[in-house]
């Protein structure tokens, strides 16, 4: 064979060699990635989380104002079949069980101390029976202690008052005397639904007594305190009696809770149902007007402003370690807040949105004088006198 014949020869044959070697890879190549893939580089569990719905926190509860069963509302109790059921009787007008929690001002120590009826209507001392706690823990769930009538059988009768709260399973804050600054606050473990199931979160409600005195700075401080790691909802109890409208000094202060950290005010005692208004896009109730209560003399002190607040946000890393808190913090005076301190748990944040409820009574009948659903024109009168309109346009035009 000659040279040149050879060299065509050659060159096919090596280039069948490297097709072959080419063709033996790709499919070496494929077999290893068909029998034995790699290892598939994933998104972290935690982002793998994030990129899922993430459950829904929901919670909706009734905040109302002046509610004691004392004087003349135990004594047209204890007139009617109803006995002690009776004060009580007429709130199924507001559906109780649409709601997670009721929450009211006790403005009544709850004691064994009687005060004759007479000497509770000449000096405005107060005394409530514990035989009306099976009845009230029906429809309330949290009370705020922080007002001038719970001292009025003494310090004995206050802790009387927590002593029955504790036993019937129902849930307190405050204090009559506002310079007990540790007492002011307390985490308090609020029902709530997670998708739909029962569950607990913790929030910080500050009760405020300050009609002696505005709040020292030290004393508003409780309200950064607990602010750094709950929301907090302040229940202040001041102002003037009867007073239709709120005044400076109930503005000043109450905007400046909201500055400390407050994300809504819910306060009373004037008796009757006062404006609303938005602050820095938070709610300010500056009164709720009476419950339950012995006051039938004019229309203005029959009027109830009943507060739906709504609570939702997304069930998140951040939250879960609140969530699992939840269930130490329903005893007064725990240690919710140093726990989240010592964990240093980062505070979260929740979606609010608000409805209102009007309530109403009368002098016509003893059935009457139980606070009811209002009448078209009762609810009409309510939207104006709290300037819920313009409230509510504030709240929402606030990110």
């Amino acid at each position: 064979m000659s040279k040149k014949r050879t060299l065509p020869l050659l060159t096919i044959f090596l280039a069948e060699v490297f097709l072959f070697i080419a063709i033996f890879g790709l499919s070496y190549k494929l077999a290893k990635t068909w029998l034995f893939p790699t290892e598939i580089k994933s998104t972290p569990v935690e982002k793998q989380k994030n990129n899922t719905p993430n459950q829904k926190l929901r919670g909706s509860y009734l905040v109302s104002g002046d509610v004691f069963w004392g004087r003349a509302i135990d004594l047209y109790a204890q007139q009617t079949s109803l006995g002690y059921d009776w004060p009580f009787s007429r709130l199924s007008d507001f559906e109780r069980s649409k709601y997670d929690s009721w929450i009211a001002d006790l403005e009544c120590p709850i004691t064994d101390k009687k005060v004759p009826y007479q000497v509770q209507v000449d000096s405005l001392v107060f005394s409530c029976s514990p035989a009306y706690l099976d009845a009230a823990k029906k429809w309330f769930d949290v009370f705020t202690l922080a007002n001038n009538h719970t001292d009025n059988t003494g310090a004995d009768g206050f802790a009387d008052t927590r002593s029955n709260l504790t036993a019937a399973g129902r849930q307190y804050f405050g204090h009559y005397d506002i310079s007990q600054k540790d007492e002011l606050c307390e985490v308090i473990s609020l029902s709530v639904k997670l998708d739909d199931q029962a569950s607990k979160l913790p929030i910080a409600m500050c009760g405020y007594h300050w009609l002696a005195r505005v709040p020292t700075d030290e004393e508003l401080a409780q309200i950064s305190k607990y602010a750094a790691y709950f929301p907090v909802w302040v229940f202040p109890h001041g102002g003037t009696e009867y007073a239709t409208h709120s005044n400076v000094q109930q503005q000043t202060l109450y905007r400046q809770m909201i500055d400390l950290g407050a994300d809504v005010i819910f306060a009373d005692h004037p008796h009757v149902v006062q404006e609303t208004e938005s602050y820095k896009g938070r709610l300010i109730v500056y009164d709720l007007g009476n419950l339950i209560f012995d006051q039938w003399f004019d229309a203005e002190v029959t009027k109830s402003l009943i507060i739906n607040i709504r609570i939702s946000t997304e069930n998140s890393a951040q939250l879960k370690p609140y969530l699992d808190l939840a269930s130490s913090c329903s005893t007064f005076q725990d240690n919710c807040l140093e726990q989240a301190e010592k964990k240093q748990l980062k505070a979260y944040k929740l979606d609010y949105s608000y409805d209102i409820i009007c309530g109403e009574r009368s002098a016509a009948s003893l059935n009457d004088k139980l606070t009811h659903k209002c009448s078209q024109n009762s609810n009409n009168w309510l939207l104006e006198r709290t300037n819920w309109s313009n409230t509510t346009t504030q709240l929402q035009q606030v990110d």
